[in-house]
């Protein structure tokens, strides 16, 4: 495989603030009101997704995604291999002329969460660079990780962002997701403790005797918590009191002096922590040597170090544990579209690091080298360079894209 090297980044600034309520909006206004244009170029399907018809099955799977318009998904006009026509997506250009279009979108999380930063700015990028592929790109919100993995499982995702440990296990047939696929693996989702100063946290094992909230029933959150907790030999009962409530009520358990910690396993910075810190507490990592043997034990963690000053007061680099964030694909989703999501991120990694502070945990070359435990989606694994025939799908497209004014397909990752 070739070396995964980064390619010069397009200078300027993401502008995410309008995307805040895309998802509350229909299909048609999400778009609309993401990328600033004016699309109605096609019916955008916003029927309830319980009722699969024949035209939503895919490739043997339910496939019906949110906001993304009928023609690119239901496959009415089939070539003969099942790859469609898209000849409908067009748009009439202001010369007369029609041109294909496509269409992305991201599952992340709630729209002040990390998640959901992530993707907005990836869409920014998409909206940067639409003229080499044509792809119209919207964040969509959701309860978070959970959530997208019940979302694929309805056939509603094309893309969505996970955890690596999702990405194990529904690999490992263990929480199974039919139809998820790997793209990449994204950022750091690194453990960390927000402690009230005045709680005498200042590890792990500091915790029994304590408040604190673990998260809802069936959470991520929760879950990662009762391992780590199992890990340090701490029973629930050993603590003073346990919550099992949201994450949006962390900051008012700080500042009430109601708990006196709760952890995340997340991107950094977050506003989230920024806000709880306000209220005289402080950021402890969850590193130690029995974390050590929990990362040994499970390679879809990783050891990660929080950089001095990532937050106010902290000023020293701070040792914890960890997964990378895993952008997934739905194995109907139009290889084409997962295949310029997967060029644009990587090719642009040193710009998105510079105007988004949770990529500054990327590597480039961890994108297709770390978390990736589920086979590569058909598109990314034509840009990952996979195998000789990871790129077999390019000749079902009518219209490749042109490099440079002639005629050659702009696919492999190695061309400008």
């Amino acid at each position: 495989m070739a070396t995964l090297a980064g390619r010069p980044a397009i200078a300027q600034a993401p502008n995410p603030s309008n995307m805040e309520n895309t998802q509350s909006l229909s299909s048609t206004e999400a778009i609309e009101a993401y990328d600033g244009d004016q699309l109605d170029i096609d019916n955008f399907d916003d029927s309830p997704a319980n009722v699969a018809l024949p035209q939503d099955i895919v490739d043997g799977y339910v496939y019906k995604p949110d906001a993304i318009p009928l023609s690119q998904y239901r496959r009415n006009s089939l070539v003969e291999d099942g790859f469609a026509n898209f000849s409908n997506n067009a748009e009439i250009t202001g010369n007369g002329s029609r041109e294909k279009s496509y269409y992305a979108a991201i599952y992340s999380g709630s729209t002040n969460g990390v998640y959901f930063q992530v993707a907005a700015t990836i869409c920014d990028m998409m909206k940067r660079t639409y003229k080499r592929h044509r792809i119209h790109c919207v964040p969509l919100r959701s309860q978070g990780v959970g959530s997208n993995i019940r979302l694929m499982k309805e056939g509603r995702v094309q893309l969505a962002l996970v955890q690596s440990n999702n990405n194990w296990e529904a690999f490992k047939d263990i929480n199974p997701i039919p139809g998820a696929q790997s793209v990449m693996s994204l950022h750091d989702e690194m453990g960390l403790l927000v402690v009230r100063k005045d709680s005498g946290i200042h590890s792990v094992a500091d915790l029994k005797g304590k408040r604190i909230n673990i998260g809802p029933e069936g959470s991520a959150t929760r879950e990662l918590w009762l391992e780590l907790l199992k890990q340090y030999g701490i029973a629930q009962d050993d603590l003073e009191t346990v919550y099992n409530v949201a994450q949006d009520y962390n900051r008012l358990g700080i500042c009430e002096n109601y708990i006196d910690a709760y952890g995340l396993w997340i991107g950094h910075p977050a506003s989230l922590i920024e806000e709880s810190l306000d209220c005289d507490a402080e950021v402890v990592g969850m590193g130690g040597p029995l974390t050590q043997k929990l990362v040994e034990a499970n390679n879809y963690f990783f050891n990660q170090v929080l950089p001095a000053r990532t937050y106010a007061g902290q000023e020293a680099d701070i040792e914890s544990y960890g997964f990378k964030a895993s952008l997934i694909a739905y194995e109907p989703a139009d290889p084409y579209v997962v295949y310029w999501i997967t060029r644009i991120i990587h090719e642009n990694i040193e710009q998105l690091k510079a105007e988004n502070p949770t990529f500054r945990s990327v590597n480039g070359d961890d994108l297709f080298k770390k978390g990736n435990f589920l086979t590569f989606h058909k598109g990314a694994a034509c840009y990952w360079e996979t195998d000789p025939h990871a790129c077999d799908w390019q000749s079902h497209y009518q219209q490749p894209v042109a490099v440079n004014g002639s005629n050659q397909p702009a696919y492999r990752r190695t061309m400008q």
